[in-house]
């Protein structure tokens, strides 16, 4: 080959080599850019778990949303799938069974169910429904203002509410000759029709949103919530699997750190909250699910833990809870409370 022509290929090789090498130095400088911008979490696995709420996606289940929504699940090593329940029996059962790692159920719903169904393989790690919202709720002129008001008036109540106990309980907390009571039994969810139309005087419900409803077609009494009169039953809380806390005892307080967290933004700007929560379920009621948001709020805590954190119950409202059970809902002796409820895995309060 001519010297030339020698000369010619080994320039175009070193060129090419020059610009492999720019190539090779641009393309690794691309590669640390990522690497160091990625969040750890999407450069880790995720732990995936399946949480089961009470009831249908409501107001309250906000902070679920807006903790998978702004990453503070993922934050935690996390990646939750929520689904909808039809109750807290419901949702104790699918736990049990390992269909779900975490659900959301009444902590007097849990209780009966250690007693009766053998769920003792189940606690609570928070308590996010503190204050009972079932109440008497009447018709504005009814007379009925105070707990004795109801004696001489009509009860309209399906049978399963009336056989919980907790009416008669009431009942006995404030005196109440419940004898001086007419009990109808409406089953199908018709006692607030019935009420609207004056076949009875009050009724057994939710001051929130079961009140809500009534109100919006006729003015009411302000509810009387049993939890005000002495009778309170424990509500939605966080349940496991003992088990499955042994094993992952960091995953589930990053759970709960991540809704603590999300609830603080809930309370701070319920709109959002509720454009969040209106993302993962389009076909609720925008109107309704910002209502529940903000009602939903004045049942997080009783009197015993007004300014404590979100999600911590106090013992003497877990000991009420059981004992109004086994007094009234034929609840077997003997539970501790310390057999439904810890607060080990909340995150430490500043």
């Amino acid at each position: 080959m001519p010297e030339g022509e020698k000369q010619r290929l080994h320039s175009e090789q070193g060129l090419k080599m020059k610009l492999n090498s720019k190539l090779s130095t641009a393309i690794g400088a691309m590669l640390l850019s990522i690497a160091t911008t990625v969040p750890p979490t999407l450069a880790q696995d995720l732990e995936e778990m399946r949480l089961r709420l009470a009831w249908i996606a409501g107001g309250v289940d906000a902070p679920f949303f807006v903790a998978a929504e702004k990453g503070y699940f993922s934050d935690a090593g996390l990646e939750i799938d929520i689904v909808d329940g039809n109750g807290s029996t419901g949702t104790i059962q699918a736990v049990g069974n390992k269909d779900f790692e975490i659900g959301i159920a009444g902590l007097g719903a849990l209780a009966q169910a250690q007693q009766a169904a053998g769920a003792s393989d189940i606690i609570a790690v928070a308590g996010l429904l503190q204050k009972d919202p079932t109440s008497i709720i009447s018709l504005k002129g009814s007379g009925i203002t105070e707990p004795k008001d109801i004696e001489g008036k009509k009860l309209g109540t399906d049978a399963g509410n009336f056989e919980d106990g907790m009416i008669k309980a009431f009942a006995e907390a404030n005196g109440i000759d419940m004898d001086k009571v007419e009990v109808v039994i409406i089953n199908g969810g018709a006692d607030r029709v019935a009420l609207l139309k004056g076949d009875v005087d009050f009724i057994n419900g939710w001051a929130n949103p079961d009140g809500d409803k009534v109100a919006a077609m006729k003015p009411i009494e302000p509810p009387i919530l049993f939890a005000d009169h002495g009778v309170n039953i424990l509500g939605s809380s966080v349940i496991v699997r003992k088990d499955f806390l042994a094993d992952h005892g960091d995953a589930v307080s990053g759970f709960l750190g991540a809704i603590i967290q999300a609830k603080a933004e809930v309370d701070a700007d319920p709109e959002a909250a509720r454009d969040i929560f209106m993302k993962y379920r389009p076909d609720a009621d925008p109107e309704a699910i910002l209502d529940q948001i903000k009602t939903m709020a004045k049942y997080e805590h009783t009197a015993l833990t007004e300014g404590k954190p979100y999600g911590v119950l106090a013992p003497e409202d877990i000991e009420l809870t059981i004992s109004l059970l086994e007094k009234y809902s034929g609840m077997e002796p003997g539970l501790a409370p310390d057999a439904i409820y810890t607060d080990a895995y909340l995150p430490a309060s500043e």
